[in-house]
């Protein structure tokens, strides 16, 4: 039986999304899509059920290019230990899908917690600079005037500095 290939055309519009985002998808996931003589793409039915499975991880479970391709190592790895030791079965079992999708999900979570600590501590260090500069000005403006003092008093004559004028 002759394989089906689908052009990024068809495929964008069975996925209802954007060329571009195919392109990106294939670049920023390191998906290894087969090209024609023209370096074309051609999409295979297994292609486009990868493809679905991305955008479902993307879309229903909120998660980012780095954690989906996560998923999808462990999805290689997953299926290449199931090769090594049942040649007739392909599939991929879906619990051990599920833990990698719930472990990648639990790692984006301490992910995002981490940054929210680290953007509040950014918070905290600009404020502290930000102190430490107003009593710095303070400082130079006291210095400035203290200075202008003694330039105003060291052209005074004596006897203006005794009358106060």
């Amino acid at each position: 039986m002759k394989e089906i290939f689908y052009k990024i055309g068809e495929v964008a519009e069975m996925l209802n999304i954007e060329q571009h985002t195919l392109r990106y998808l294939e670049h920023t996931l390191r998906l290894k899509i087969k090209r024609d003589e023209r370096s074309d793409r051609l999409y295979t039915e297994a292609d486009l059920e990868t493809l679905r499975l991305i955008m479902k991880l993307k879309n229903e479970n909120g998660l980012n290019t780095t954690a989906i391709r996560m998923a999808l190592g462990n999805m290689e790895e997953s299926s290449e230990t199931a090769l090594a030791t049942q040649t007739s079965t392909a599939s991929i079992d879906l619990s051990e899908l599920g833990a990698s999708i719930r472990k990648i999900a639990e790692q984006n979570d301490e992910l995002l917690a981490q940054n929210k600590n680290l953007e509040q501590r950014i918070m905290e260090l600009e404020q502290k600079m930000a102190k430490r500069d107003e009593r710095r000005e303070e400082k130079i403006d006291e210095l400035i005037k203290i200075w202008r003092k003694e330039q105003d008093d060291r052209g005074k004559s004596w006897l203006s500095k005794l009358t106060g004028k």
